[in-house]
């Protein structure tokens, strides 16, 4: 009954009341973009993160075809530490996104220990946000980086423009992994410069371990 209510809720717009469901809300949201997920991977705790996975048909855009878009959902029950000068576009809440070829143990590890690093470093995740690592995070791939841009497939963005959470935009951001020379071109030229080198390299929407260094 209460996912039905929840349900409701989200058809007509409502946000979720006080009380009410986040996890049923959102995981609303994401099958009405996305379809029933294949995979659930439920979080143990009270603030643990559930990760989900949707299969998806990536042909259009990627040669090697079928995958899976792994979603965070709990990370937005919190708000991130936001500083006064980050600008307007901001958001205080994020869900986290990762396109993978399958939802191994380790990508959702990654998932959630990312989804909990803006509470335990009292900070915040957003659009072109890097973490570098001490050793690289996934097997068979060298980089050691996480950088976090924002999706480019229309069910995806569809979903960051549907979520709120008690009045709060939630944005959310896909996770890449880059290279420790990526990482320093971004520090001395920029992001967008960063963007332009993905283009030229037809940079794959799906997470491969394997891929070299772009720069």
């Amino acid at each position: 009954m209460a996912r039905l209510l929840d349900l409701k809720r989200f058809f007509s717009g409502e946000q979720p009341k006080s009380g009410a469901s986040n996890n049923t809300y959102r995981r609303s949201i994401y099958i009405e973009e996305l379809g029933e997920p294949d995979h659930v991977f439920p979080g143990n705790g009270p603030e643990a993160i559930e990760v989900l996975a949707f299969g998806r048909d990536f042909s259009l855009i990627d040669p090697a075809g079928d995958g899976f878009v792994c979603l965070t959902n709990g990370m937005s029950d919190r708000r991130m530490t936001v500083p006064s000068n980050a600008g307007e576009d901001a958001k205080r809440r994020a869900e986290l996104m990762w396109y993978v070829r399958e939802p191994e143990p380790n990508i959702i590890k990654n998932l959630r220990w990312l989804a909990e690093y803006p509470f335990i470093d009292d900070t915040w995740l957003g659009f072109g946000h890097r973490i570098p690592m001490s050793w690289p995070p996934v097997p068979r791939s060298e980089f050691r980086t996480f950088l976090f841009l924002t999706p480019i497939i229309a069910p995806d963005q569809r979903i960051a423009d549907a979520l709120n959470i008690e009045n709060d935009e939630v944005a959310i951001l896909s996770v890449h992994l880059i290279s420790g020379i990526e990482y320093d071109f971004i520090k001395t030229a920029g992001l967008d410069p960063f963007l332009d080198v993905l283009d030229e390299h037809d940079y794959p929407p799906i997470f491969n371990p394997e891929r070299k260094s772009y720069v």
